[in-house]
C-alpha cells in the first residue's frame, strides 16, 4: 500500500512540475492553462500515455510557439503518430511540430502532417530519426519553392530506400531545389526552365 501511495504521489508531483513548465513556457492565461492541464489528464485517462508525457508533448509544442489552441488542436494527431510508428510521444510532437512550422502550415494541418509522416515510416525506409534529419535541412526551401511536404517526403523516402544518408539527402535535395529556382544555375539552364512547385 505505501508503495502504491508513495508511486501515485511521485507521478502527480512529476505531473504537476511538468505541467508548471507548460505554463511557464506558453506564458498561458489561468483559463488557457486550465485547458491544457485537463486536455493532459483526459488524455493521460483515455489513451495508452501518461498525463505526463502528454505535458510533456505540451511542452515541446509551446516550445516552437504554437498557442494554447494549436497545442490542443495537435495533439490528438501527434498521438496517434506516435502510436502507429511506436515513437516517443515528445519526441514526436517536436518532429511534427517543426514539420508544421518548416512548411508554413497551419497548426490545425498538423494531422495532414502526422499522417504522411506515419505513411512514410511504414512504406519506406523513413523512420522519425531519417525524417527529421532530412527535413530540418529542406523543408524551408521546399516550402519556398511551393514543393508540397507530401512530395518533399516522397523523395526523402525514395532516396533513404536506395541507402542514401539522410543528412546527405536532406543536403542533397536542399542544394536542388535552390538550384531549380535559380535561372543562373547549371540545373536551371540544363532544364531551360526554372521550377517554383
Amino acid at each position: 500500500v505505501t508503495s502504491v501511495v508513495s508511486s501515485a504521489i511521485k507521478s502527480f508531483r512529476d505531473f504537476e512540475f511538468q505541467m508548471a513548465k507548460v505554463k511557464a513556457i506558453t506564458g498561458a492565461s489561468e483559463v488557457d492553462f486550465k485547458r491544457l492541464s485537463n486536455t493532459a489528464q483526459e488524455l493521460g485517462r483515455s489513451t495508452f500515455f501518461t498525463a505526463q508525457q502528454v505535458a510533456e508533448l505540451q511542452t515541446n509544442f509551446g516550445k516552437l510557439g504554437f498557442s494554447t489552441k494549436e497545442i490542443i488542436q495537435a495533439q490528438e494527431a501527434t498521438l496517434l503518430l506516435a502510436t502507429a510508428t511506436d515513437t516517443d510521444l515528445a519526441r514526436a510532437a517536436i518532429v511534427a511540430g517543426a514539420s508544421v512550422r518548416g512548411f508554413g502550415l497551419n497548426a490545425s494541418e498538423t494531422a495532414r502532417v502526422a499522417d504522411v509522416m506515419a505513411k512514410a515510416f511504414t512504406s519506406s525506409a523513413l523512420d522519425i530519426e531519417k525524417f527529421q534529419t532530412s527535413m530540418t535541412k529542406v523543408a524551408p526551401i521546399a516550402a519556398g519553392a511551393n514543393i508540397t511536404l507530401e512530395a518533399t517526403t516522397a523523395v526523402m523516402g525514395t532516396l533513404t530506400d536506395a541507402g542514401i544518408e539522410a543528412s546527405i539527402a536532406g543536403t542533397s535535395l536542399r542544394n536542388i531545389f535552390l538550384k531549380m529556382q535559380d535561372p543562373a544555375s547549371d540545373l536551371s539552364k540544363h532544364l531551360g526552365f526554372t521550377v517554383k512547385s
